[in-house]
Formats: C-alpha cells, structure tokens, sequence
C-alpha cells in the first residue's frame, strides 16, 4: 500500500506539491475518456482548472446544478472515471476537492494508474497500479494528499469514487516525463511543458500563474497566460526563469502576447544559463539571446538566436517593466545533436489557432 499523508490545505505551499504541475488539468491536454456514471454532473468538471462556483438554487433537468462530477445514489459497487493525461507523469500527490458538495460528496476515493502510450485502456490484460489507497472525503473541503515516494510513470488515471456521489475537481500533482525521439537532431520547443519544462521560479504571479507560458496552444482568453500587477517603482522587471525539458541548443523563439491588448509588455529580453540546479544559482552566467525590444498586442513575435553553438538547461524571460504574454516557445535541438542550417523555419509543433479566441 502506499504510504501518503493528509495535509491541510494552508500548507500546501510547504509541501513538494508546491512545485508540481497538476498533470489532471484539462489546460494540459488531459481528458476523461471512459466514466461509470455522470447522472447528475459529467466527470469532466472535475478538470477544470478554474475553481469549482457555487450557485444555489441552480436547477437543471436532474436537480441542483452542481460543479463537478456527480454520480446517482445506491451504488452497490461504486463509480469510475478514467482520465488520460495530456502528458505521461509520475505524482507527489492529489487534491480530491469536494467543494459545495455538502451532504451529496463521494464518502471516499481512491487512484489508481496504468502506463498505455497506445491501445486500449480499458482492455481486461491493462495493469492498474493504487498510487492512492482508499481515503475519506468530508464535504465542501480541499483533500490534499501527499505522497511519501514519487511514483512510477503512467499515462492514465483512474479516479474511484467510492460508492457514489461527487467530487469537484481533481487535482493530481506530479511531474511531467516526456517520452522523446530517438533523434536527438530533430527539432524541439524545450520550453514546452510537455517536453518537461517547468517553470522553476516567477518573479511575480498576481493575477495568473508564470507556469501557464509552458502550456499547449494558444489558450481561450488571457486567463490563461501570465500576468503581473502594475509597477510603480522606477526600473522594475518581472520574469519567469524556465528550466528546460533537455539541455540543447537553442534556435529560434516564439512569444505570443495574444488576448494581451493593452496590458502586454512594454519591452522583453531573453537570457539562457547552463546549470545543474533545479533554479540556477545567484551567480549564475547568463548569456543575452534577445536584447530588450518592443513587443505589441494580441500578436506573435519571432526571434532567431544567436550563440547557438552554447548548450543551454534554463531560459529566463524578463517582461519590461510589467505586464503579461500567453506563451514562450523555444525551438532547439537537444545536447549531442546536430545543428540544422540557420535560420531555421517556424517548426510545425504548435498550433496557430486560437480556440474560442476574440
């Protein structure tokens, strides 16, 4: 069984949670592709990545609007969903939120995991792995468990819901491991959070997370890219320091500013380091790669890099003096492979479409 610990959601932030990613997200990429039973509310709130609402007195063709994922009572067994990650993690733990669930929460939940890159998860010979043995959920609270050990990897989730009822959102905290090509010399965004990037340390989060510029696509408003409160003090700078997926060489960068009209950057610039350090040292060598230029609004802007010959482990982006942007992508080849000719093209990795975008 194995061994975990239930902590108190205002010590979040003192656990080794604090600095994962939650890979459940549906800003990931991740989905719910097989459920028990949704009667009341489907299994796919529990992604959201915006906190659960509560509406009282919200009544839809089944009962109460609820926002989460609520299964019908009297279940002799109990309730499923299996969740397929946007990106193939291990995890330090889950939050198991039952917010506004009041007398209707699921009791108790476990998780369970599955490594199935292809083919069919729910095929009988598919091993289940517990990475969270069964645990009680009171109503209406975050329930944050950590685990002892970091786990294996795996590229599915299943979520129990013991015996019925509902569950908010589902957090689950890990890291991402990226399963990469053979090919060292293809080319790679090594600041994309599915390559394993992560952002290791943010000046400054105030209205949304440094993490979010290491997301997929090119996101639905400007809630999901990073934005930092005004400045007032002569020559303040905020930035997000990158740690890449794989050391490399980097090539070419790509910075939106999409949904960013008239909070954007005056100004950016870019820098890279070398370091075996999770967040690079005080002292750390940093080697321009963009000089401070004007960005715009609701836009795309590229840069072709110099010092490509330099490998690299971390980036930092410096936003001047404030402001916000939606994505940084960092094309490169990874440490031991071959430079193509320069400049190279936009790589076809990321798409250009705005979902849902004004």
């Amino acid at each position: 069984m194995a061994a975990y610990k239930r902590v108190e959601f205002e010590n979040f932030s003192k656990t080794s949670l604090a600095s994962c990613t939650d890979l459940a997200s549906a800003a990931t990429g991740t989905t719910i592709v097989h459920v028990t039973d949704e009667f009341f509310a489907p299994a796919t709130n529990m992604i959201n990545p915006a906190p659960p609402l509560h509406c009282p007195g919200r009544f839809v063709d089944t009962g109460a609007w609820m926002d989460g994922w609520e299964t019908k009572r009297h279940n002799p067994t109990y309730d499923w969903a299996v969740i397929k990650l946007g990106f193939p993690g291990s995890f330090r733990g889950f939050d198991i939120d039952t917010h506004y669930f009041t007398g209707n929460q699921a009791p108790a939940a476990s998780v369970e995991g599955a490594f199935v890159p292809e083919g069919d998860v729910l095929a009988d010979n598919v091993k289940w792995t517990e990475i969270l043995p069964k645990v009680e959920l009171p109503p209406t609270c975050h329930n944050v468990f950590e685990l002892e050990k970091e786990s294996a990897v795996y590229t599915h989730l299943r979520l129990n819901n013991i015996p019925d009822g509902g569950i908010a959102r589902f957090r689950a905290y890990g890291n991402v491991q990226p399963i990469w090509s053979e090919d060292k010399s293809a080319i790679v965004d090594l600041a994309y959070l599915g390559n394993g990037a992560k952002a290791v340390e943010v000046s400054n989060s105030h209205y949304t997370p440094g993490s979010n510029v290491l997301l997929p696509g090119r996101g639905q408003n400007m809630g999901d890219g990073w934005e930092t409160k005004r400045s007032r003090t002569p020559g303040h700078v905020d930035y997000v320091t990158v740690r890449l997926g794989a050391k490399g060489h980097l090539l070419k960068a790509e910075l939106d500013t999409s949904h960013y009209r008239g909070n954007y950057p005056n100004k950016i610039k870019i820098e890279a380091t070398n370091s075996d350090a999770e967040i690079p040292p005080a002292d750390a060598k940093w080697t321009s790669l963009v000089e401070p230029v004007s960005v715009g609004p609701h836009d795309i802007f590229y840069f072709d890099l110099p010092h490509t010959d330099k490998v690299f482990s971390h980036a930092k982006v410096t936003i001047i003096p404030d402001g916000g942007f939606k994505r940084i992508r960092l094309y490169g080849v990874r440490e031991g492979g071959a430079i193509p000719k320069l400049p190279i093209e936009r790589p076809n990795i990321h798409t250009l479409e705005i979902i849902n975008g004004v």
